[in-house]
């Protein structure tokens, strides 16, 4: 039963003065939150820690999160306490059990799953169609028209909702309370409902999911389509599975808690028209003329709201001019070194989790490459076998390239300047390499920030912006 302790200002000063002797909890606690294995549990330490504290009726422990209270590693604050420290009455909640198990295994009361959007779904919505207008027959012939095979993508599309229905039916039988939405009605409201959040679909729909999370509500990813999709991101991969068997497995505790961490994106000053005003006071004064955008597909694009808070990048972050052809300018600090101008086809940074994707095949070295680099070296007289065997050119490349890689928990970035150009102008610098904080001033002008390939924010002329890597960022997740 949940009890409910009242706690005067005095009582408050008492906790800042445990806190302090047993060497400052709430290090200890961003201590835990670097080790994968103490994310949602605790280390004996801890527990040494957090009995002491339980023993001054001040906080209650659950390995695991409860929607109804702020979400921290492992208390269960209840919001009036954080909100109203001036000596009054404060109420803290003790109910423990929101989320736990008798085995400690993560049980969620809520879950939201992110489906996909199929190519179906796609075409009703740009022939502004109900889904019970599937049958319209002007509507198959234009899309046999444009080459689409109707009966392929109605194929896939069962498919999808066949194996959305399957997890739902397992959580259900479980007494989960389940809400499906696509990426088009998926919002930050939805996500702090959630206990957990499924992403149905592939890698970009991980993405899209974990997009709106800004508390510790972990997000798992289910590849719907192994064969058509990669899933680095999904618990199975491209493993072909039952999702109610998956399902079942995860809520048996088969999967193991990890974090990945994720940029932060601040615009500390607004540059000229078109560009979006701050957002590190999270101000609500927008600017008409600045428009960000998310990118659905290829040919569409959703005018959406500008920025009015930091935002978050879980692959990589990309600044530069919009146009493929036009050369980026803009000044750029990486760390604490010097502010630098630059001038290049655009930058990009990203986390450990995207450290597969765009800037590692935009660094990823050939055998073609290893092959001129021998050959420039044999004409300037340096010993080597021009006829080399090519498993060996593999193995080079192999091993050079698993250099490109980190993990998702390393808690920093990679950066990429994509063709630089170094001139009396423009000062050799750094082509690529790790930072903790990166700073960029715009000198462009249709230029672009893109998160994750899916969310794109203007970035012209005086425009700042800040990224870096804040532990409190890192996304919840699960391996296996």
């Amino acid at each position: 039963m949940t009890s409910i302790i009242r706690v005067s200002g005095q009582r408050l000063n008492k906790i800042c003065l445990l806190q302090r002797n047993i060497s400052s909890f709430t290090k200890i606690i961003s201590w835990t939150r670097s080790y994968s294995s103490l994310l949602f549990g605790f280390s004996y330490s801890n527990k040494l820690i957090l009995q002491r504290l339980r023993e001054n009726r001040i906080f209650a422990t659950t390995p695991f999160y409860s929607s109804h209270k702020s979400k921290h590693m492992g208390l269960t604050i209840d919001e009036t306490a954080k909100n109203n420290l001036d000596g009054t009455t404060k109420e803290f909640s003790t109910d423990a059990s929101d989320h736990v198990k008798k085995n400690d295994i993560f049980s969620p009361r809520r879950v939201l799953i992110v489906s996909k959007t199929t190519r179906l779904q796609y075409e009703l919505y740009r022939a502004k169609l109900d889904y019970s207008e599937i049958d319209n027959t002007v509507f198959q012939k234009r899309l046999k028209r444009y080459g689409t095979n109707f009966e392929q993508i109605k194929d896939k599309d069962k498919q999808q909702r066949d194996y959305i229905e399957a997890m739902k039916n397992e959580m259900e039988k479980n007494g989960i309370e389940v809400k499906i939405v696509t990426r088009r009605n998926y919002t930050k409201d939805l996500a702090v409902w959630s206990d957990l959040i499924i992403s149905a679909g592939g890698d970009g729909t991980f993405l899209t999911a974990a997009s709106k999370v800004r508390d510790q509500t972990p997000v798992i990813g289910m590849n719907t389509d192994p064969i058509g999709s990669e899933g680095h991101l999904c618990l199975t991969g491209k493993q072909r599975r039952s999702p109610s068997e998956v399902i079942r497995h995860f809520l048996d505790g088969e999967y193991e808690p990890t974090f990945r961490q994720r940029i932060r994106v601040t615009i500390i000053k607004a540059g000229f028209e078109g560009s979006p005003p701050p957002t590190f006071k999270r101000q609500r004064r927008r600017s008409e003329a600045s428009k960000a955008c998310y990118l659905f597909s290829d040919e569409e694009c959703e005018e959406a709201e500008p920025p009015v808070e930091p935002m978050l990048a879980l692959n990589e972050v990309f600044i530069g001019e919009s146009h493929a052809a036009r050369v980026s300018y803009y000044d750029v600090q990486i760390d604490d070194g010097l502010m630098l101008k630059q001038k290049s086809s655009g930058m990009i940074a990203c986390t450990g989790t995207g450290s597969t994707s765009w800037n590692y095949n935009g660094n990823r070295l050939t055998s073609q490459t290893v092959k001129d680099v021998m050959s420039v070296m044999d004409e300037m007289g340096f010993q080597t076998d021009s006829n080399i065997d090519e498993k060996i050119l593999d193995e080079i490349c192999k091993r050079y390239n698993s250099k490109l890689i980190f993990e998702p928990t390393a808690p920093r970035m990679a950066f990429t300047v994509r063709d630089p150009v170094f001139n009396a102008t423009f000062p050799k610098t750094f082509a690529r390499g790790f930072a903790n904080r990166i700073r960029v001033k715009s000198r462009c002008t249709h230029a672009h920030l893109v998160l994750d390939g899916s969310t794109s924010v203007p970035f012209n002329q005086g425009t700042e912006v800040i990224l870096e890597l804040i532990p409190d960022d890192a996304l919840q997740t699960f391996k296996h």
